[in-house]
Parts: structure tokens; sequence; C-alpha cells
């Protein structure tokens, strides 16, 4: 009788014991998909997922980081940067953005610890962080993009402005740091071979001119008459005006005072184009215009001066003394 109520109670207890195994399976199973629902393998995916279907409405760009803060807006004319007096943004770029947001994508779960924040640059710049602030707008001011981006030589990585929690994400971004990079600075439309006479006056020394019968032909020293040991610098000091690399812009009449270097280039077909340097705002800045030589030039001068006579642009030091170089740089000789 004993015997049997033993048996019984060891059968108790090994059916208790495999119902606790089978709850503590399910349990585990359980905490595993819970897990994997949270694990990077279930967020993989789109960044932005609805952005295709509202991308269209984008009205305004802000980028916000430590360098500066600029705007980009569309405007009557198409997309401009409002911080340099509405100049019109690439097209490319503008498209590379949205591409890029579009194909922005999960790769793994990173920190929810603001104080690791920084290590992966996501920092807020608002308050005096490293990271990017990227909001786009639509016309009811609702924000379609608000992420702060953090572009690391580890990778990139984003978080939203109100959520710690950090990912790192792959995406081809374009470089939003430096507003200039959004501009197409060519400040003029014109080829080398249309240049025949180059006058340059510099900041220092005397004035002297360059030129060529064809465009074929080496350019020379015209005036004064020296002997020219540098075709080298002579060709590129010619042909600078044509390879300008600005570094900003603003329009013309925000850019006022004395001219410190002066460039008249004339070409082949009689279009004469007056350049000055003029220092503003600790900066040096060219102005330049076109001018027809006579009547049947008047719309190739036309189209020169657009954009080129309704802006200034910024110049580096080096590319401002390149544009116009004293003579002694040219013919060592000369004084």
């Amino acid at each position: 009788m004993s015997s049997g109520l033993a048996e019984r109670r060891r059968a108790r207890s090994l059916t208790l014991f495999l119902i606790a195994g089978a709850l503590v399976a399910t349990a585990a199973v359980t905490i595993g998909i819970e897990a994997r629902n949270s694990s990077p393998s279930s967020v993989q995916g789109p960044v932005l997922p609805e952005l295709e279907q509202s991308i269209g409405g984008a009205q305004r760009i802000t980028v916000t980081s430590a360098e500066a803060t600029y705007r980009i807006e569309r405007t009557q004319q198409g997309w401009a940067l409002r911080d340099r007096d509405d100049y019109p943004v690439s097209s490319a770029r503008l498209a590379q953005l949205t591409e890029g947001l579009e194909s922005l994508r999960y790769i793994r779960r990173m920190t929810s610890d603001p104080s690791k924040h920084e290590r992966l640059g996501v920092t807020d710049p608002r308050q005096g962080g490293r990271g990017i602030l990227l909001q786009v707008e639509d016309g009811n001011g609702a924000l379609v993009v608000n992420l702060i981006l953090g572009v690391e030589t580890s990778g990139t990585y984003v978080r939203r402005p109100d959520d710690d929690q950090t990912w790192a994400v792959q995406g081809d971004l374009p470089p939003l740091r430096d507003a200039a990079a959004w501009l197409d600075l060519r400040p003029i439309n014109l080829t080398p071979e249309r240049l025949a006479r180059v006058e340059v006056m510099p900041a220092e020394g005397r004035a002297y001119i360059l030129g060529r019968d064809a465009a074929d032909q080496p350019w020379r020293l015209v005036s004064p008459a020296l002997a020219s040991l540098a075709q080298s610098t002579i060709t590129a000091t010619a042909e600078r005006l044509t390879q300008l690399s600005p570094t900003d812009v603003r329009t013309a009449p925000a850019i006022q005072g004395a001219p410190r270097a002066r460039v008249r280039a004339t070409t082949f077909d009689g279009i004469v184009i007056d350049a000055e340097i003029i220092p503003s705002d600790n900066r040096l800045w060219v102005k330049m215009v076109a001018r027809a030589g006579a009547p049947e030039q008047e719309a190739a001068a036309v189209a020169l001066n657009t954009p080129a006579s309704d802006w200034a642009y910024a110049l580096s030091d080096t590319e401002a003394e390149a544009f116009a170089p004293p003579l002694s740089t040219l013919v060592p000789s000369a004084q």
C-alpha cells in the first residue's frame, strides 16, 4: 500500500517536473521571439519608409551643425539657398540627398545611452554637439525628415532628436556641413579657347598684357616687352578667369569697396569681360561683367552675364593671388 502511494507520488512529481520544464521552454521561446523582435534583424529596413510618398511636398530643408546653420527653400525660381541670397542650388545635389534619404537603411542597433552619443557623433548641434541635424518640412511646416546624423570614419549613425536610441545605418548622403557644397559656383561659362587677350592690373607692381593671335597658339607677354621664361605660368594666368573655384557667393550689390586688382579679358569675337577683386568682410571677392564690342555680340554678352554679373564670388587668398599675380611671378627678372 505504502509502496503504491510512493509510486504515485513519484509519478506526480515527474509530471509536475515535466510541466515546469515545458513552461520554462515556452518562456525561453517567448523571450527569444521578443529578443528577435527587438534585435537588429527585425528592424532592418528603411529609416524613412514613407519618404517616397511625402518628399514631393517638401518645401524647406534646414541643416544645423557645429560649422553652420543654413536653409534651402523652394522658391518660384526653384530651390535656392536662403542664406546665400537665394543662389540656386545644384539639382544634382538635391537629387543625391533625396535618393540618399530614401535608401537610408538600418544596419544594427547601437546605444541608447546619451553618454555614448558623443563617440558616435550624434550629439545635438543645437546644444553644442557635433552631430548634423537634418530637417525637411512640407508646405504646412510638418517635419518629413527629422534626424541627427553622425558621420564618422567608423560609419554613419542616426537617431531622432527626441529619442536616445542610436542606429548604425547605410546610405549615400551628400556632404552637409558646408553650405557651399550645394552650389554650382561657376562664375562665368567661358572656355579658355575663346580668350584672345588678358590685361592684368595686380595689387602690386605694374600692369601687363598677355595675348595670342589664335586659339592654337601659345600665350605670350605682349606688354611690357620682356623675355618670357615661364610659359606654363603665363598660360595659367591668362586662362584663370575660366577656371575659378569660388568658396562662397553673395549678390553683387552686397559687396562694395575699392578694387584691389583688376583683370580685363577679350574674346576672339570681341566680347570684353571686366573683373575686379574686392576686399570685403575679411575676404576677397571677384565681381565681373561682360560687354559687347559690337551690336552683333550683344546676345553672347548677355549669356555670359547670366549669372556672372548678378553675383560676387569669394575666392581663397591663394586663388585671388593667382587670378591677378604680380608680373614678377611670370617673369622673375621683372621688377
